[in-house]
């Protein structure tokens, strides 16, 4: 089957927290979470109705599989401190830009039988071709600890603008251009 991107539907919940409690990496340890990559931070039903509220979740199917997904938000819907400081930090690096022309994109999920099939490229660019008339900038933060995550995002063309240290982890904040993503891919 094709796979096939949109909008998340209230149907697909159960199928997405699923998806992120599995990309934990909680049964890992630190040296192998920092090389599979992870998702941190935890997410209800209700925290993933607000987020559906906001820019959207993006959804890649496999017929009834959900293969992957990709969460946006604004800093204001997100309301995590994680967010706040990513968009604060994105915010800081690009001055001339009102808070509200940036939308954070993460937490991204990609199903492990559909890894390296370029599948969170296409979430990618399916995101920014949704989100490009409304946002200038994207903006995400990675754990520093998560060295398959920074070096995927620093293959795309990102820029890597600041850090910040958060409940004694440290933090990289990628911004991007949805139009520069589009035009790349496209």
């Amino acid at each position: 089957m094709a796979v096939t991107l949109h909008r998340a539907g209230a149907d697909e919940r159960p199928a997405i927290l699923s998806l992120m409690d599995a990309a934990r990496g909680a049964h890992l340890n630190d040296a192998e979470r920092a090389q599979q990559g992870f998702v941190q931070g935890q997410m209800d039903e209700a925290a993933l109705v607000r987020m559906q509220a906001g820019p959207g979740v993006f959804v890649a199917r496999d017929g009834p599989i959900l293969a992957g997904f990709a969460m946006t938000s604004t800093a204001s819907v997100a309301g995590s401190g994680l967010a706040v400081a990513t968009a604060q930090a994105a915010a800081e690096a690009v001055p001339e830009l009102p808070l509200d022309k940036i939308f954070l994109y993460g937490p991204v999920v990609v199903d492990r039988r559909y890894q390296g099939q370029g599948l969170l490229t296409r979430l990618l660019v399916h995101v920014c071709m949704e989100l490009r008339a409304q946002f200038a900038l994207g903006a995400l933060f990675i754990d520093r600890a998560n060295q398959k995550s920074l070096a995927i995002h620093r293959h795309y063309p990102m820029d890597e603008r600041a850090s910040f240290e958060f409940k004694q982890r440290s933090y990289v904040v990628f911004t991007f251009s949805p139009a520069r993503i589009v035009n790349h891919y496209g």
